[in-house]
């Protein structure tokens, strides 16, 4: 498990610190956030989680989004996100992988307001200690956005 949770650690750090220093060639925007979390993990019975993260979502001319995500979260300590997905008018839809605990994610953004948004996503894990023994998250958030580039 110590060795699950720092290999994550590590991971999401390269891809943050990567994603940073690349040229966003057809870079349109970039959006630094805080996030507020709190959903159920199903483990198969239902547990409440909570998580604070900062993040960072990069979207181009074509309206391809990056975006990842770093922060504590309640049971697991902390956590990160890292995706890519498609902005559609108003509306972010992004799929993705949470490095720990272990899921895939599908994600989307509703109310988007220059400074703040609703998030909504469901994951799916692997019902291993690499997941925290979940098979699945709902999950409900709010975004208060820092700034855009």
């Amino acid at each position: 498990m110590k060795k699950q949770l720092l290999f994550s650690l590590v991971i999401a750090c390269c891809f943050c610190g990567s994603i940073t220093a690349q040229e966003f060639s057809d870079k349109r925007s970039k959006t630094s956030f805080f996030e507020a979390n709190a959903g159920l993990a199903f483990v198969p019975f239902p547990f409440p989680g909570v998580s604070y993260l900062y993040g960072t979502t990069f979207v181009n001319k074509d309206d391809i989004i990056f975006e990842y995500q770093i922060g504590l979260a309640l049971p697991s300590v902390f956590t990160a996100k890292i995706g890519m997905g498609k902005r559609f008018d108003n509306t972010d839809v992004v799929i993705g992988i949470r490095p720990f605990p272990l899921h895939f994610y599908a994600q989307t953004s509703f109310n988007n307001t220059a400074t703040n948004s609703w998030i909504a996503s469901i994951e799916v894990g692997t019902q291993r200690e690499e997941s925290l023994f979940s098979a699945a998250m709902i999950n409900v958030g709010y975004r208060w956005k820092l700034d855009k580039d």
